[in-house]
């Protein structure tokens, strides 16, 4: 049974929370350059049969992912430092 967490109980900060926290804000990262490599890249040299449309999409998609993955890791940083 689950009991309500009293005041001066503080979550501990392991070693796994913190490689989670910046492994997202990594990740977030990682959606951002990739949507921009995606959209701006020689079609050419990759060899990426997409048309420009399909590839702007997509980009633009992994951007859009990648922000709003690091909007929900920044409320989840600030809301653990404010429980500390």
């Amino acid at each position: 049974m689950l009991r309500p967490r009293r005041e001066d109980e503080k979550p501990s900060v392991t070693f796994f929370n913190k490689f989670a926290r910046y492994f997202g804000m990594l990740m977030t990262l990682v959606y951002v350059a990739l949507g921009l490599f995606i959209i701006f890249m020689d079609e050419e040299q990759y060899n990426l049969e997409m048309s420009q449309t399909a590839r702007t999409i997509f980009g633009g998609t992994l951007i859009l992912y990648g922000l709003i993955r690091f909007v929900r890791a920044y409320q989840v940083n600030s809301k653990s430092r404010r429980d500390r």
